[in-house]
C-alpha cells in the first residue's frame, strides 16, 4: 500500500511539471518575433509628426521644424528626399526654396517592430504685408501757435508732454524753417518736444527724416540737438530704458548758418506704437518738417 501511494505522488508530481513546463514553452512560443506560434505585438509603435514653417524678415520661411508624435517607440529615422536623414527625435530642415517636398519618418520599437508615414509639403514664400506708415500731425508746424491765423489750430498742441518738459516754441523767423514756420527750442533747454504715433508694423524697418538747425548763441559751449523714438513714456527717468533709437547733432560738428537735414533709422521691433521725442542742450536748436518712410 506504501510503493502505491508514493508511485501515485510521484506521478502526480511529474505532471505538474511536465503541465508547467509545457506552459512556459507555449508562453515563450508566443512571444518570440518570428514563427508560426507569434502573435502579435500588443503596444505596435505608430509613426506621426507635425511641421512648422520658419517667420522672419530674411528668408527664415525656408526653415522647418519637424516634431515628432510617435507612439511606443524607441528609434527614428527621417528620410528627406534630397537623400538626407537624421536619427534625432525631432528634426530640422532649410529648403533650397519653393516646392513641393516628402518627408517619411520611420519609428520602431523594441521589438524591431516599424511604423511609416510620409507627408508632402508644399513651400510657399509667405507674401510680405505692405508696410504701414504712422501719420504725423503738424509735422512742419505749419499753423503756428494759438496766436497766429487761424487762431484755432495750435502746432504745439500735439508736441505737448508736461512730464518730461515744456511745451516747445514756433518761429517764423527766416532761414530757421521750411515753410510756413518751425519748431524752435530756447537756450534754456526746458521745452521738448514729444508725440506719439501708431499703427507701425512690427519688425519693420522705418527712417525719420526732419529738418534741423543749431544756433551759436552761446559761444563758449556747443549746442546740440537729440532726436529718439521711444516707447511711449511720462516718466523722465524711464526715457533711456525705452529708447528705441536717437540721433545727436552738436553745433561744432554741423555747423550753424542754415538748415540741415537729418535722419533716424530704427525698427519697430514688436511695437505698434512709439513717440517721437527731442530736446535741446547748452544752445538754441530749431526742428521742421518731420517726414516718415519704410527703410527698404
Amino acid at each position: 500500500m506504501k510503493k502505491f501511494l508514493t508511485k501515485s505522488i510521484y506521478r502526480a508530481s511529474m505532471f505538474i511539471v511536465l503541465l508547467a513546463l509545457s506552459q512556459s514553452c507555449s508562453d515563450l512560443d508566443k512571444y518570440e518575433p518570428l514563427g508560426a506560434n507569434s502573435i502579435a505585438d500588443a503596444t505596435p509603435p505608430s509613426a506621426d509628426f507635425s511641421f512648422s514653417q520658419g517667420v522672419g524678415q530674411n528668408e527664415e520661411w525656408k526653415d522647418y521644424t519637424f516634431a515628432n508624435l510617435s507612439s511606443n517607440a524607441i528609434t527614428y529615422l527621417w528620410e528627406f528626399d534630397d537623400n538626407t536623414t537624421s536619427s534625432d527625435s525631432d528634426a530640422e530642415k532649410t529648403y533650397p526654396g519653393e516646392g513641393m517636398y516628402s518627408v517619411t519618418l520611420t519609428a520602431t520599437d523594441g521589438n524591431g517592430v516599424s511604423s511609416t508615414v510620409t507627408k508632402t509639403l508644399e513651400i510657399v514664400e509667405p507674401e510680405v504685408p505692405d508696410v504701414l506708415i504712422p501719420e504725423i500731425l503738424e509735422p512742419g508746424f505749419d499753423n503756428g501757435d494759438a496766436g497766429d491765423d487761424p487762431v484755432e489750430i495750435d502746432s504745439r498742441a500735439v508736441w505737448r508732454n508736461s512730464d518730461l518738459g515744456g511745451v516747445l516754441q514756433i518761429t517764423g523767423s527766416s532761414g530757421y524753417h521750411d515753410g510756413n514756420y518751425g519748431g524752435k527750442l530756447p537756450e534754456s533747454a526746458d521745452r521738448i518736444g514729444y508725440q506719439e504715433i501708431g499703427d507701425f508694423t512690427p519688425n519693420t524697418d522705418y527712417v525719420l527724416s526732419f529738418r534741423y538747425r543749431l544756433k551759436d548763441d552761446v559761444s563758449d559751449m556747443f549746442g546740440v540737438l537729440n532726436v529718439l523714438m521711444v516707447k511711449p513714456t511720462t516718466d523722465p527717468a524711464d526715457v533711456a530704458a525705452n529708447t528705441v533709437a536717437s540721433v545727436s547733432f552738436s553745433e561744432d560738428v554741423v555747423g550753424t548758418s542754415e538748415l540741415a537735414t537729418g535722419t533716424l533709422s530704427f525698427n519697430s521691433g514688436t511695437n505698434t506704437t512709439l513717440a517721437i521725442y527731442f530736446f535741446n542742450e547748452l544752445d538754441e536748436a530749431y526742428i521742421d518738417t518731420f517726414t516718415l518712410a519704410a527703410d527698404d
